[in-house]
């Protein structure tokens, strides 16, 4: 951490999920795809990014696509092999140990909890796995709400959903871009989680707390929060 601070006037707090909450895959689903289309990462982020992320699609459609796109349609088999083992992922989430205890205590305190991630849509589960059914009121995916971090629109689908006003709401993610800045630019509070300890020059703000696990998240936060009113729709 780089200092102490609470946020008094927050009701709800929101998560990334790969890299925050769950573990990801030791290389990235965008980041396989590029080996077997034989394109840079930055070109797959960007490819991705332009509709894969904003749409729900099945991993066999989505291959297809993309194997089209690049005119190698030899590809589309490998392509759904990546995408269908990160299906399959996303239906069995590794968490980080010190997610459920963490969460267990900001729900008993009257804390709302989402989760708002960049997700393709051939990743996104048919139906919630349980550990997020459980620990969590919502999850925000890209795919459905049809805007990616950092853009505005991404975080006012979770504002639109919970009823709450952007100082009321707390981020907390691993990247600086999408979830530190993009949060921040919404008028959110954030907190940058860091696990890997990355070198201070290279965080994302000054006045951005860097936490390196989740476990003293509880003691920035109020002792008491007002419980918020959660609409219908925001899980999922």
């Amino acid at each position: 951490m780089t200092g102490p601070m609470t946020w008094s006037g927050v009701r709800a707090v929101c998560f990334d999920l790969g890299g925050t909450l769950v573990r990801p895959a030791p290389v990235a689903t965008t980041g396989q795809v590029a080996e077997v289309l034989g394109i840079s990462l930055e070109n797959a982020r960007a490819l991705m990014g332009k509709g894969a992320k904003r749409r729900l699609v099945s991993p066999r459609d989505l291959a297809h696509e993309l194997a089209a796109h690049f005119g190698r349609s030899a590809l589309a088999g490998p392509l759904a092999e990546v995408l269908e083992r990160a299906r399959c992922r996303a239906e069995n989430p590794q968490l980080y140990p010190d997610v459920s205890d963490t969460l267990a205590v900001l729900r008993e305190r009257g804390f709302a909890l989402f989760a708002l991630t960049n997700a393709l849509g051939s990743s996104v589960p048919e139906q919630e796995p349980e550990a997020f059914r459980t620990l969590l009121d919502g999850v925000f995916y890209s795919a459905r709400t049809g805007a990616i971090k950092p853009e505005r629109e991404a975080f006012a689908a979770v504002e639109r959903a919970s009823g709450l006003r952007p100082e009321e709401l707390l981020h907390v993610g691993d990247s600086a871009n999408a979830d530190v800045r993009g949060a921040s630019s919404a008028g959110w509070q954030t907190a940058w989680l860091d696990r890997h300890r990355t070198p201070e020059g290279l965080a994302p703000t000054a006045s951005t707390l860097r936490l390196h696990s989740l476990d003293s998240l509880p003691l920035l936060l109020p002792t008491h929060s007002g419980s918020s009113t959660i609409a219908p729709e925001v899980a999922g």
